[in-house]
């Protein structure tokens, strides 16, 4: 490795160190101040010969002038994933860049609120419509690549079913494909905030993956956007509820198909699959914590029974609570081969019985207050 690539490994290091200080403690904190004049001091010693410095992500890889990252610098998925949540594409230092700036800008990146972040004298940044999304097509007269937009519940499903393809088949987790769902699922419920208005149908039990993982991420956007939960971390609860069963996409065909009357050997391979689908996440990289948290407590109850089997009891996080009413709610609620309840009566009735012991009684609460409204 050249002292160039040591010296760009280094500038990762230490501007994924300021996005996570400056979220935690704020610009104004020593720490920060610190690592944002380390990082200064890295910018000023390899911008001495080169008009601009580029960090690109493209798909799952961050590229720093040319040369992709992602595997070389452990702190790469950091950078990718805040650079994503705030829509950029590109960020470009240039010669002369002060610590005032670096600040403002991390300030922005690392912010809770659902900000822009700014173009600077020195720093210049990219932003791409994460309500569109790349297809695999021939190139437009343009010389661009063809795009549309992800208007219908159809198209999201669709991509959703892709990329949970990819995972299953061991071609990885297109993570940028599914943020793109969420945001467009985020905008539609901005809209029209009820989110019993945008569950898809049942769609056969072939599509029930990706329906199920479209509808748990609709309800639980929904139920946090109905309790006031703020943007960012909306759209991270949202991606990890549509990879919480994730775990069974990686068991035999013939085993998820026959999921309800399992017995023995084979039900315990069900009962392991949010540990399955923990391990296989993490070698994802680029998701927020409360995928990872989720994936392996959805199956943990409120009282802290259910599995995977503790030791001791616990109450589960406070995500995987959410997640867990979603799940059950979407399951309840669509029609899976007849074997759906499929009315707003039934799904209420259960939900309020299996309230303190399998489910979260406040988001219970936020669940009965939708089904009490008149269906549109």
């Amino acid at each position: 490795m050249s002292d160039r690539e040591k010296l760009i490994l280094a500038a990762i290091t230490e501007l994924a160190a300021g996005m996570t200080t400056v979220g935690l403690y704020g610009g104004d904190h020593p720490r920060a101040g610190i690592i944002i004049d380390r990082l200064a001091e890295l910018l000023q010693t390899l911008l001495g010969q080169e008009p601009e410095l580029t960090f690109v992500l493209l798909g799952e890889e961050l590229f720093v002038q040319g040369t992709p990252m992602t595997r070389a610098c452990r702190q790469a998925p950091s950078v990718i994933r805040r650079m994503r949540r705030r829509g950029l594409e590109h960020v470009g230092f240039r010669p002369g860049v002060t610590a005032s700036e670096l600040l403002a800008f991390l300030v922005e990146l690392a912010s809770a609120e659902d900000v822009w972040v700014q173009n600077r004298a020195h720093i210049q940044v990219g932003k791409v419509e994460i309500s569109e999304i790349e297809l695999g097509g021939p190139d437009d007269a343009s010389g661009g690549r063809k795009r549309r937009k992800l208007a219908s519940v159809r198209d999201r499903i669709a991509v959703v079913e892709d990329c949970l393809s990819g995972f299953a088949s061991g071609a990885g987790l297109a993570v940028g494909d599914l943020e793109r769902v969420v945001k467009a699922v985020h905008e539609s419920l901005e809209e029209d905030p009820d989110p019993l208005h945008h569950l898809a149908p049942w769609e056969g039990e072939a599509r029930w993956p990706a329906v199920r993982a479209y509808n748990t991420c609709v309800l639980t956007v929904g139920l946090a956007l109905l309790a006031g939960v703020e943007p960012a971390r909306r759209r991270d609860l949202g991606l990890a509820a549509m990879l919480v069963d994730c775990g069974k996409l990686l068991l035999p065909a013939d085993l998820q198909a026959r999921e309800l009357e399992l017995r023995g050997d084979e039900l315990e391979l069900i009962i392991d699959h949010p540990k399955t689908g923990f391990e296989a996440l993490l070698g994802a990289g680029n998701l927020p914590p409360e995928a990872l948290i989720a994936v392996y407590e959805h199956h943990l109850a409120y009282n802290g029974t259910g599995y995977p089997r503790l030791p001791r009891p616990r109450r589960p996080h406070p995500a995987s609570r959410l997640i867990t009413v979603a799940v059950a709610f979407v399951i309840l609620q669509t029609q899976r081969g007849g074997r759906g309840v499929g009315t707003r009566e039934s799904a209420s009735a259960w939900v309020h019985e299996h309230t303190g012991t399998l489910l979260d009684p406040g988001w219970v609460s936020v669940v009965q207050e939708l089904l009490e409204v008149e269906p549109a």
